[in-house]
């Protein structure tokens, strides 16, 4: 709402005090009662204001005033226009930028593996997926996996291991793990994800081995793959083609953009997967190979073995005991937890059996369990990209689905002076400005536990490395490795602070402040106030109740 002040009684030098003639200062009479002059208007209220309470009335009258060029009486009337504004009742937040870099969070440096001579690299900003060629030495082409377990010797018939596993899911998820009739279909060749380096595998590799192009050896060395999580995508090539490498000599750099692992079929045959999308549950059934339900027991412990009363004692009988409780069958009440297959756990597991067969016909009720009726799923287990649903006719080993997570691909890396780290903990959330002006949320992912201090500048204080999670970006910077930023950490916080525009904060005489509050349709009064924290142009103020109009320079 406009409110209109009254122009300044005349006044002359001898009764004004030093302090008035110093704020006032000296105002041509041309623009001393224009509305278009806030400094006047800063001014007046400063003379004022010698003594809160001080009630301004007649705001919208006309005022003689002395000329200060000849003395006389000038009786034109003028008015000066101000503006007011209610108090608000908001969070203030004041933040301390700290300086940051935006990465990837997970940079893959590729170095040689064997002597010799590039022959073909990839390109740089290239997206690489499982079984692209990243580089070629001596016409060698080395491939991506995805897994998380290095290749570090060769794998031949014999080999068992976690890596032997990584191999053989990588085989099958490339299609080499069975081959196809004339009518395109899947013939079974008894290859399984076992960990185990047999035959079946042996001939695996040679599949592969013959669509890329090399020898048919049967045989996999370190240096025939290279090894990332997921998808990923080359940031930078660091040879050129005709350039001669030693073992660990670098390579290229991979930028990996998520995890991507794969759940096999331990059976040939028609597959219908039975669970949705989301985490595999243990007990459910999986998957039905001809029509006969494949049970899902999540589980890392060892769980290889037929399972009834004629078995000795051991944790898989304990597992399979604790997942039929939880499933609601416990021999009524008689089921004991331990690790022993008695009278009570065939019970349990023979009702299990019977409501089964009320779905699936062909479920055998015996009060065992066979070990080719379930197959183990890692915790944690998710169905994501579904490869067979439908009734299919699969080869043992063929992918069902792969679950997929794009993890905290972006991080930005920043520090803390250690005075300060009682503003930052894990897991809390801050926004990063980037140089277009917009804000990404992130999450403190880690702060580091001992300080650093710049050996370039003595006199720095020490601070605590920090990395902040950032689980999007803008796409302006999706693909820049390196990136300036600004982290913002919350250095004080009023909430629910009464507040003003920091304009409207008037100092007066006695050396406190004051507000000019409107009191009618046509006068203001000033109001003492205590000013707190000051933040993004307004003040927390207390004196005075959200809502309360206030005057602010025009």
């Amino acid at each position: 709402m406009p409110i209109t002040t009254p122009t300044p009684p005349p006044s002359t030098d001898a009764n004004r005090s030093e302090l008035e003639l110093r704020v006032e200062g000296r105002v041509p009479a041309a623009e001393s009662l224009t509305a278009a002059s806030p400094s006047f208007i800063r001014r007046f209220r400063w003379r004022v204001v010698t003594s809160i309470g001080i009630l301004v009335v007649g705001v919208a009258a006309a005022a003689a005033v002395t000329s200060p060029s000849d003395g006389g009486t000038d009786t034109s009337t003028s008015e000066v226009t101000i503006r007011a504004v209610e108090a608000q009742q908001r969070d203030l937040v004041e933040t301390i930028d700290l300086d940051g870099t935006l990465v990837f969070a997970d940079v893959r440096l590729v170095t040689a593996s064997a002597e010799g001579m590039i022959t073909a690299t990839a390109v740089d900003g290239v997206a690489l997926v499982r079984g692209d060629v990243i580089y070629e030495v001596n016409a060698s082409p080395v491939t991506v996996f995805y897994g998380d377990v290095p290749f570090y010797r060769s794998l031949s018939r014999g080999s068992e291991g976690d890596d032997v596993l990584l191999l053989e899911q990588n085989l099958a998820a490339l299609g080499h793990h069975a081959t196809e009739d004339d009518d395109g279909e899947e013939v079974d060749t008894g290859f399984t994800v076992n960990g185990e380096f047999d035959r079946a595998t042996a001939n695996a590799v040679r599949r592969w081995q013959a669509a890329i192009g090399v020898e048919e050896t049967g045989v996999v060395r370190p240096g025939d793959v290279v090894v990332v999580t997921g998808p990923a995508t080359v940031s930078s090539i660091d040879v050129e083609v005709g350039d001669r490498v030693q073992p660990g000599f670098p390579v290229a750099s991979l930028n990996v953009n998520g995890t991507e692992t794969t759940f096999h079929s331990a059976h040939a045959g028609e597959i219908e997967l039975q669970v949705g999308s989301g985490e595999v549950s243990s007990g459910s059934v999986l998957y039905t190979v001809d029509e006969l339900p494949i049970l899902a027991i999540v589980t890392t412990g060892a769980f290889d073995r037929e399972l009834s009363e004629r078995v000795e004692d051991g944790d898989d009988v304990r597992i399979l005991e604790q997942l039929l409780v939880e499933l609601g069958y416990d021999a009524d009440g008689d089921l004991d937890v331990d690790e022993e297959f008695d009278d009570a756990t065939t019970e349990a597991l023979t009702d299990f059996e019977e409501d089964l067969q009320d779905t699936w016909d062909d479920v055998n009720v015996d009060g065992v369990l066979s070990i080719d009726e379930f197959v183990i799923v890692e915790p944690g287990t998710r169905v994501d990209d579904v490869v067979v649903r439908d009734s299919t006719n699969v080869a043992a080993g063929s992918v069902l689905f792969t679950s997929s997570t794009k993890g905290n691909v972006r991080i930005v890396n920043t520090a803390i002076s250690v005075a300060d780290q009682e503003k930052l903990v894990e897991g809390a959330e801050v926004d990063v400005e980037f140089p277009d002006g917009s804000i990404a949320t992130g999450v403190v992912a880690e702060i580091a536990s001992s300080s650093t201090t710049d050996p370039t500048n003595p006199s720095a204080r020490p601070t605590l490395a920090v990395e902040i999670a950032l689980p999007e970006v803008p796409p302006s910077t999706a693909g820049l490795n390196e990136l300036d930023v600004k982290v913002k950490i919350v250095d004080e916080l009023a909430v629910a602070a009464t507040v003003v525009p920091a304009s409207a904060l008037v100092a007066t005489l006695d050396g406190g402040f004051a507000v000019e509050v409107v009191t009618g349709s046509a006068s203001t009064q000033f109001i003492a106030v205590d000013p707190g924290m000051f933040a993004d142009g307004f003040v927390e103020v207390t004196g005075i109740e959200p809502g309360t109009a206030v005057v602010v320079p025009s």
